[in-house]
């Protein structure tokens, strides 16, 4: 009797064991699914493009600004006239008062000014034609060569007066053919990539643009246009302002994507292939020209009485590298 006692005892207690034992590893697995729902899915390793480096660039243009004068008409080309937007200023043909270079610097002045329209009654119509004279003035200008992939760098220091609104940005070459050119596309098919516009009623503000059309028609497509990426980046701390001092804006432009950094930093990034049209075609796989000018107005940004006049737009350099 005593044996068959101990026998049970010595079961309830093994019993007992394994119970406890089923108990730990149940709630450890508990524990474990828990803290594993908890934890956050591990992000996806970053595209080392997307941070700013200068290793394994190749520097193959530059404009230096360092002669002087007027810039090189055997590098630049003006935009003269009242030219988009309905925008009040009329660019000047390189005239010194609007566009100049000095101590390695060239600027480009908005001046509040009348000035005749040499477009005026062209037996043209449209708002172009019909101001007989401009009350400001301005300049754009744009490289003759063009660009396809690689960095576009510029160093400037931008306007801060309320209605200035200053632009780095990139137009389709195939814009400047002729327009029976099989190759000719309007604005927005011929593509558009705004390094940096700023619209002066926040001067803080530093934006990028990218700018196409859903599909590939050649002529009078504005209907079709559609935004396909962009960013921008506020800089409100002291010395990194726009307006104070020169910073670099960076194009970095591969087959695939676009990335841009104000002073290093990324704030744009676009995944090209939304830009593609029904046909494979894409604007951004394209040769493009740079424009550097000084607009006024855009996106509330209206001149008025807060606007103060000259209004400048400075730029040390433009380079232009190709990755090795």
């Amino acid at each position: 009797m005593k044996k068959f006692v101990g026998n049970i005892n010595r079961g309830r207690f093994l019993l007992g064991i394994k119970s406890a034992l089923i108990c730990a590893v149940a709630i450890s697995s508990l524990v474990s699914f828990a803290e594993a729902k908890d934890q956050k899915a591990p992000k996806p390793p970053a595209d080392p493009r997307e941070t700013y480096t200068k290793d394994n660039w190749k520097l193959i243009w530059s404009e230096e600004f360092n002669v002087d004068g007027t810039p090189s008409r055997d590098v630049w080309h003006p935009e003269v006239g009242f030219i988009r937007n309905h925008e009040p200023q009329y660019y000047t043909n390189m005239r010194p008062e609007n566009c100049f270079v000095k101590n390695g610097v060239l600027s480009v002045v908005a001046r509040k000014e009348v000035f005749p329209n040499a477009d005026y009654l062209k037996q043209k119509s449209g708002w172009k034609y019909s101001v007989k004279e401009a009350q400001y003035t301005s300049a754009d200008i744009v490289t003759k060569r063009t660009f396809l992939y690689g960095r576009i760098e510029v160093s400037a220091c931008m306007p801060k007066s309320h209605g200035a609104w200053p632009a780095i940005w990139t137009l389709g070459d195939s814009l400047r053919k002729p327009m029976d050119d099989p190759e000719y596309y309007n604005w927005p098919c011929c593509g558009e990539i705004d390094i940096v516009e700023i619209w002066c009623n926040n001067p803080y503000r530093v934006a990028a643009c990218l700018h196409s059309s859903k599909i590939g028609t050649r002529i009078k497509p504005n209907e079709q246009h559609k935004v396909t990426g962009g960013g921008d980046i506020t800089c409100k701390k002291p010395g990194m302002e726009p307006f104070n001092g020169f910073h670099t804006y960076t194009l970095d432009w591969y087959e695939d994507k676009i990335v841009m950094f104000y002073d290093g930093k990324c704030y744009a990034k676009v995944d090209l292939n939304k830009s593609n049209w029904p046909n494979g075609e894409n604007p951004f796989r394209k040769p493009h020209f740079l424009l550097l000018n000084l607009a006024l107005g855009g996106y509330g940004n209206k001149v008025d009485e807060r606007s103060v006049f000259p209004m400048e737009m400075k730029v040390d350099y433009v380079r232009y590298y190709q990755k090795q």
